[in-house]
């Protein structure tokens, strides 16, 4: 596989490089061209904020990838999952309703109300604590940018991974809106529009939304399909300028998803009781999740620096019966585990940041506070049965506090070269009140306790102090070389039980050093970027199913120490000026360098249980991306595109422990588009087809969920089957 991969990279480079050479004579198309192919003599350069100031993605300095909203658009990306294997290193895959995100091999598979994720997922500015939230804010999106590598000391939020930042179209002065239908199988539907409206010339308004429904891919041989889809999304917001120094924007939206829900599929020895998309569903489930929340963003240019406020309020509320992963997903044909669950919570958070930047002169610098508090209350029933509990994981005080002041500068040496040093001071702080109990009452929504088995309490803080330091210089106006160092920190957090045999693990940290090249020729007809990493992780935080008090319980445990290396191409030219081909190489050698759990686990209860030398999960080592487009001009003005994604992606293992049951092997997933667009660009009819092998692709894999230390059985999430359809849109 290594000889196929570095010929592919060769081909890569070969392809793109070769024929956008060619292409030194072409003449520029006249000012009064068409928008069309002959149009397109560069490349798009999306202007990012990833450092707190305007720049084009090829004058950031770090490992950043960035997709205008057109794009995203024309990939069918409408959710966070959808992201999955577009960005080197980048893995998503949907848990349950809760969105587990990697880059690099570095993730969390805790996503319960006491877990941190890896990867920072921020909306406008704003950190989504909990998972579920990444699902529905894909609409009326500006762009996308995923930055590799830990970031802090430019952000509220500090992440061990990097960050996802969605930043969403904003009002603007002109009267303009579009709408949106798409129809595919599986009886899928999908509506969107927007609607902006400069009410005065210092006031504007934009509402967008978006609906998705399709039936489900999972047939439980009953009277429902699980893993369907039935959301509903609507944002608003307000904008304010009143002088030409300051500006405010209110933002309000909601999203709701329903429907039967989510259903991991059997692995394993369960596997033989059915397909990855056609198993036994112990009941037909409903899936009721309502993630909400108001937004505040104010910039007022005090001449020397801005000063920027952003503030949030969200809410987010769930009420699953069964089929989900939370809920127990039925792993075979009778017992215990094919039962219904009820799975209840109700979090609220609250963000604050105070940003100070200037971005003019020889010294650029950003200084920022940051607070941030998270509530919840949280119930998890096993098995209620005519109203009365087996089991049931009853949380009703959980807290998550986390204050940082953050600061980075950036001074020009001379015109070429420019250094950077950044530093940051976090304080955490999680606690909880609760307990495991068995045999309580569920009368309607409200659950009255039972006997208790055991309490769950914990009350931790951990502080840090974290840095990062760099250069950059220019070695032709359209070439830059980059080199970094910096620290990296996750909180640690608590399992079940009491003090001091809660499971506590320690704060995840690790030194990371990368080098990258970022290349654009030919005027911009052909871009080339090279980036080199390497991780020193200590204390790498793991989590899975294990047992507790004799329970199935989520554990997490440190992994002493952890390295992680690799490199990443990136490149995309324009052959013609109606052929275009882009794609990426991304190789990772991720290992666990120390891992041994003295004390054992339930896989190997009377000795020690040693891991060192396995793969992180989700790092597949190669992984190889694709893309070619060919657009045709008509004679009426009318543009027509076609386009074919393929990406190749290793042998990756999707658990810690490595065990042949959560083994994912090496595929390939193929794209296909082709877009008619009239010729004053007003509407586009597109037809699509999206993962064309058909392939079953596991993203999430555990075994043995029930925490009996069955090494050969488990459960896991697939990614869609093969969907089509077709998509109709118009702009006015």
């Amino acid at each position: 596989m290594r000889t196929y991969a570095l010929l592919a990279a060769t081909a890569l480079a070969s392809l793109i490089t070769a024929p956008a050479l060619a292409q030194t004579a072409t003449a520029p198309a006249p000012q009064n061209a068409p928008q069309g192919a002959s149009a397109q003599q560069q490349l798009e350069d999306i202007v990012v904020t990833a450092e707190r100031r305007e720049e084009t993605t090829q004058r950031t300095p770090i490992a950043i990838t960035a997709f205008s909203g057109d794009t995203l658009q024309q990939r069918g990306v409408s959710s966070s999952t959808d992201l999955n294997n577009m960005v080197p290193g980048l893995a998503v895959g949907n848990n349950g309703g809760s969105v587990q995100i990697a880059i690099r091999g570095i993730g969390s598979t805790n996503d319960t109300e006491v877990g941190d994720p890896a990867v920072a997922f921020n909306v406008d500015g704003v950190y989504m604590a909990r998972s579920r939230a990444a699902i529905g804010a894909l609409y009326d999106v500006d762009r996308i940018e995923v930055l590799r590598g830990p970031q802090g000391t430019l952000y509220g939020r500090n992440a061990t991974a990097g960050s996802i930042n969605v930043i969403t179209k904003r009002p603007s002065d002109k009267f303009e809106g579009n709408a949106s239908l798409d129809y595919g199988n599986y009886n899928s539907l999908q509506t969107s529009g927007m609607l902006n409206v400069p009410l005065t010339d210092t006031l504007a308004v934009r509402a967008a939304f978006q609906t998705s429904r399709h039936d489900g891919y999972t047939n439980n041989g009953r009277s429902s399909n699980f893993n369907d889809e039935d959301t509903q999304a609507g944002r608003l917001q307000i904008q304010l300028k009143p002088s030409e120094t300051f500006k405010a924007l209110l933002s309000l939206d909601v999203f709701h998803e329903g429907g039967v829900g989510y259903a991991n599929g059997p692995i394993g020895q369960y596997a033989k009781f059915g397909s990855p998309y056609t198993f036994p569903m112990s009941a037909d489930g409903s899936l009721n999740h309502t993630n909400k929340g108001v937004g505040l963003t104010t910039d007022w240019d005090l001449g020397f620096a801005t000063l920027t406020y952003v503030g949030s309020y969200r809410e987010d509320t769930d009420r699953t019966h069964g089929g989900s992963t939370q809920s127990g997903t039925c792993q075979a044909p009778s017992g215990p585990y094919c039962a219904s669950t009820i799975f209840r919570s109700d979090e609220n958070q609250t963000s604050h940041e105070l940003r100070l930047a200037n971005s003019d002169g020889p010294l650029k610098w950003v200084a920022g506070l940051y607070y941030f508090k998270e509530n919840n209350d949280v119930l998890f029933a096993l098995d209620p049965v005519a109203g009365i509990t087996s089991l049931a994981f009853v949380q009703p005080k959980v807290s998550e506090e986390s204050k940082a002041a953050f600061a980075q500068a950036t001074y020009s040496l001379t015109d070429s070269l420019r250094v950077t040093g950044g530093l940051r001071y976090t304080e955490d702080a999680k606690a909880r009140t609760g307990a495991t109990e068995a045999f309580g009452h569920i009368v309607g929504n409200t659950y009255v306790g039972g006997s208790a088995l055991y309490l769950n309490n914990a009350d931790l803080s951990w502080n840090s102090t974290n840095w990062k330091a760099g250069a950059e210089y220019d070695l032709a106006p359209d070439s830059m070389l980059y080199a970094s160092v910096g620290t990296g920190y996750k909180a640690g957090g608590y399992g079940d039980g009491q003090p001091p045999n809660n499971n506590p693990y320690q704060p995840e940290k690790l030194t990371a050093y990368e080098v990258g090249l970022k290349n654009q020729f030919m005027d911009k007809r052909l871009q080339l970027n090279l980036t080199g990493f390497y991780y020193d992780y200590r204390d790498f935080q793991v989590s899975a199913i294990g047992q507790v008090a004799g329970q199935a319980s989520t554990v997490t445990v440190n992994a002493g120490t952890a390295e992680v290396y690799g490199v990443e191409v990136e490149g995309a030219a324009l052959l013609t000026g109606s052929d275009r081909v882009d794609g990426s190489v991304s190789y990772i050698h991720a290992r666990y360098t120390d891992f041994i759990l003295a004390t054992g686990d339930v896989f190997h209860p009377n000795s020690a249980a040693v891991y060192t030398g396995n793969r992180l999960a989700k790092s597949p080592e190669w992984t190889i991306n694709l893309g070619y487009q060919h657009m045709w001009d008509l004679a009426s003005g009318a543009m027509i595109t076609a386009r074919v994604d393929s990406v190749y992606v290793g042998d990756q293992n999707l658990d810690y422990r490595n065990f042949a049951v959560t083994e994912q092997k090496a595929y390939t997933k193929t794209n296909l588009s082709l877009a008619y667009d009239d010729a004053d660009r007003r509407w586009r009819v597109m037809a699509y087809v999206r993962n064309l092998e058909n392939n079953a692709v596991l993203v999430v894999a555990n075994p043995d969920t029930n925490g009996s230390g069955n090494r050969l059985a488990g459960s896991g999430a697939y990614a869609p089957p093969r969907t089509f359809g077709v998509r109709v849109s118009a702009n006015f």
